[in-house]
C-alpha cells in the first residue's frame, strides 16, 4: 500500500451559513480553487473563533493544556492531520514525531491547530473525494475570502464561471447543502430559502 501524501490547507475562518445557522470551518487548496467545508458544532464554532479573535481565558482550558503538554514533552512539533473520510465524517489525528497518531475530532485538531500555529495537513485522496470546486467570485462572495491572482487574458476567459460544467455542478450541490437554493444561487446568497439542513455530528465522534 502506498504511502498517504499530505496537503497543508490555508484556514479561512469559521463561518455561519443561513438561513439554519449551521457553522463550518472552511480550509482552500489552491491547486484546483477547491474549498474543503468542515462541519462543527455551535460550541466547538464559539472556542475556534474565540481563538481566532486573540481571546486568552485567565485559566488554561482543556485544549490549551493538551497544547503546552505536547509542547513541553514531545521532542520537536507534532503533525495535525485529517487522514480519512468516512460516510460524512472526518477523521484526524495527533501525530508525534515518531509517527505515533493519536484519534481526534476533527474540531479538537482545528483547535489545537489555531492555539499551536500548525497547519492542518489533509490525506490528498481525501481532498480529491471531499473538497469542492469554488470560483472566486463565489469564493468572495459566500466566504469574504479574496484571492490575488494575475490577471487573465481576454482569450483565456472560459464560457462559464468555472469554464468546468462538472466543477459548477460539484459546487451547486455545496450550496444546496448549505441551505442555499438554486434560485439563490442565480440572484443574492442574502435571499435563500430552507433546504434539507447538513449533518452534524453532536455525539463526538465526527466534526
Amino acid at each position: 500500500m502506498p504511502p498517504m501524501s499530505f496537503i497543508n490547507l490555508e484556514y479561512h475562518g469559521v463561518h455561519t451559513m443561513e438561513p439554519e445557522g449551521f457553522s463550518c470551518a472552511v480550509f482552500r487548496w489552491d491547486e484546483g480553487n477547491r474549498i474543503l467545508p468542515i462541519w462543527i458544532s455551535q460550541d466547538d464554532a464559539d472556542l475556534i473563533q474565540a481563538q481566532d479573535a486573540g481571546y486568552s481565558p485567565r485559566r488554561p482550558g482543556p485544549h490549551d493544556l493538551l497544547a503546552d503538554t505536547l509542547t513541553r514533552f514531545t521532542p520537536g512539533v507534532v503533525s495535525l492531520k485529517i487522514v480519512s473520510h468516512f460516510e460524512g465524517v472526518f477523521m484526524a489525528a495527533i501525530v508525534t514525531p515518531e509517527g505515533e497518531e493519536v484519534d481526534a475530532r476533527p474540531c479538537d485538531v482545528i483547535l489545537l491547530s489555531r492555539i499551536m500555529e500548525i497547519p492542518i495537513a489533509v490525506d490528498e485522496e481525501v481532498l480529491q473525494q471531499t473538497s469542492i470546486f469554488i470560483t472566486d467570485e463565489d469564493l468572495e462572495a459566500y466566504f469574504g475570502i479574496t484571492v490575488d491572482r494575475a490577471p487573465t487574458s481576454t482569450f483565456d476567459a472560459p464560457e462559464s464561471a468555472s469554464g468546468d460544467a462538472q466543477a459548477d455542478a460539484d459546487f451547486e450541490q455545496l450550496m444546496q447543502s448549505l441551505g442555499v437554493s438554486e434560485s439563490d444561487l442565480l440572484s443574492s446568497p442574502d435571499t435563500s430559502e430552507e433546504e434539507d439542513s447538513p449533518d452534524i455530528d453532536d455525539d463526538g465522534d465526527g466534526n
